[in-house]
């Protein structure tokens, strides 16, 4: 009887290694990556806008999240990535200097020799709440249809995001350049 519980129990030790999996199978390539940058806006032409920006990348999916206050009520305010392509040269926000003609205001062809053009439209563009606030979230999916690559918007440490539109002779003007903002990795 004693020699009989002892190859039961052998038995059901066997059976019970044998059925525990190994930790040894998991694959790191199942985690997904996702890099993520984030920024703050800073005003242009004495807008008084400021805001925040997140962009998450994760394979071809990029997310992007605007949170912006100080902009014209009740009003779509045009939006994009801007970038410089020669050499992936850094796009920096323009200073006042970069008003040229002296008008007192910062033109998107006085803006661009320091963003670059237009990357990636941050489209559909959002209107301003009663308050003059933004909230925009929008995932985009890179390399499909009209979309650019990734690779085409990489390094996204050398890109700005120029939020647009401003009151200028009582008259609202979508493309004048309100804020900007500089995109750094977190």
């Amino acid at each position: 009887m004693k020699t009989i519980k002892i190859i039961s129990l052998s038995l059901l030790s066997v059976i019970g290694f044998t059925s525990c999996s190994s930790d040894d199978d998991n694959n790191d390539d199942d985690i997904p990556v996702v890099t993520t940058y984030s920024t703050s806006f800073g005003e242009l032409n004495n807008s008084a806008v400021s805001g925040t920006a997140t962009i998450s990348i994760e394979d071809n999916k990029m997310t992007v999240e605007i949170n912006a206050s100080g902009l014209v009520a009740d009003q779509a305010h045009p939006q994009h990535i801007h970038g410089k392509d020669a050499n992936n040269e850094d796009a920096t926000c323009p200073p006042a200097s970069a008003d040229t003609d002296g008008d007192g205001i910062i033109t998107i062809p006085e803006g661009a020799p320091f963003y670059g053009g237009v990357l990636l439209p941050l489209d559909e563009f959002p209107t301003a709440d009663a308050t003059g606030n933004i909230n925009y979230t929008k995932t985009f999916t890179l390399g499909e249809g009209d979309m650019p690559t990734l690779e085409a918007l990489l390094p996204l440490e050398n890109r700005a995001i120029v939020l647009h539109g401003l009151m200028q002779d009582d008259t609202y003007v979508a493309t004048i350049p309100v804020a900007c903002a500089q995109i750094v990795k977190d």
